[in-house]
């Protein structure tokens, strides 16, 4: 009885918050949708917030849940029901169990929309915001200024293009250059070719044989990865699917492509996946711990500020560092450990 009371007015609260931040939303983008595209129409508007809604719930839904909580856990501390719970032997975590459920549901909600659903979403509104907003030609299945390894014993290639349009196959700007223990021993060079599956055909190519001291122009086929494999990189990490996402990571190193970039959003999607759960947890300790609004407040906001702080810190130092990702995730744990601890006291109760 008194879980379904507790999650009845949480779910009332929580619905509330979140309809008012996207009617406040909704408010701003009639007027963007109006004032600022260049392109305007119904189906373009229906378009973009359709594609808006899951990325908002993903980036704000842990801040809307912790606010929820707060205010909910609010009037039942005005009503002490929380010290009379307590009273009867019911611990705090307890007492909160059903909020903390319905958090770890959402996490896991978050989590399945990562794979597939908010990047896609993403993908979508910056693809109205280029072609609409802008008013700009959107450059789709396009790889630039490409550079790949391949390493064969003690052999290894280097390869470069200049432009790889992976829905084709064209490529434009060709070059390879092949080193043999530490010596380089042959080029090749084309203005244009072709890449179907794993062979990438040069019909004009001028190939330079440095060991013979030989120059020539012929057809030349290749043997390489297959072209889907690096389909993905014409597309921005934060617009793949998961799936996309760890096929880059495991291959990267092998094909020389910074594999850093793709392992890092998969840890921020699945960082923020769970945070909701975190968040819940130090909201709710802070609220029947200290019994106090403006305490619980700040524990939500601090939290949800660090929390993106934290993966921005992350993200800086991947870029601009060489310090190994695992180390970097490291960075992280303050929020799991202060969550942990959270846990522990709301299962040890506090004095009534």
């Amino acid at each position: 009885m008194l879980n379904r009371y507790i999650l009845f007015n949480y779910l009332k609260t929580f619905l509330v918050i979140f309809l008012a931040i996207l009617g406040i939303l909704y408010i701003y983008l009639l007027s963007e949708f109006f004032l600022i595209f260049k392109e305007k129409g119904w189906h373009i508007f229906l378009s973009y917030t359709l594609n808006l809604l899951p990325v908002l719930f993903f980036y704000i839904g842990s801040f809307v849940t912790g606010l929820a909580l707060v205010i909910s856990f609010r009037r039942f501390i005005q009503r002490k029901i929380d010290l009379l719970s307590q009273s009867f032997g019911i611990s705090p975590l307890r007492f909160s169990s059903i909020v903390l459920f319905f958090s770890f549901f959402l996490s896991l909600l978050d989590l399945f929309g990562s794979y597939n659903l908010y990047p896609r979403s993403q993908k979508n509104l910056y693809r109205i915001e280029k072609e609409h907003k802008k008013a700009k030609e959107l450059e789709r299945g396009i790889v630039r200024n490409l550079w790949l390894i391949e390493e064969k014993n003690s052999i290894r290639a280097f390869y470069h293009f200049d432009l790889v349009d992976v829905s084709s196959g064209l490529l434009m700007g060709f070059y390879r250059l092949k080193v043999v223990e530490s010596s380089i021993s042959e080029v090749i060079t084309a203005e244009k070719g072709e890449w179907k599956g794993e062979v990438i055909e040069l019909r004009e190519a001028h190939l330079k044989d440095l060991l013979k001291g030989e120059e020539s122009t012929q057809k030349i086929t290749l043997n390489y990865i297959n072209l889907s494999h690096i389909a993905s990189l014409a597309e921005k990490p934060e617009h793949l699917a998961m799936k996309e996402l760890f096929l880059l990571s495991f291959i990267g190193k092998e094909i020389g492509i910074n594999q850093r970039h793709y392992l890092y959003e998969i840890a921020r999607r699945l960082l923020n996946s769970i945070f909701t759960f975190l968040l819940s947890l130090v909201v709710a300790w802070a609220c029947l711990r200290w019994r106090r609004l403006e305490w619980a407040l700040l524990s939500l906001v601090a939290v949800f500020f660090f929390h993106w702080l934290l993966l921005a810190l992350i993200r800086s130092l991947m870029e601009n560092t060489g310090i190994s990702f695992s180390l970097l995730l490291s960075i992280y744990l303050p929020i799991p450990v202060l969550s942990l601890k959270a846990l522990y006291d709301l299962g040890k109760g506090f004095r009534v």
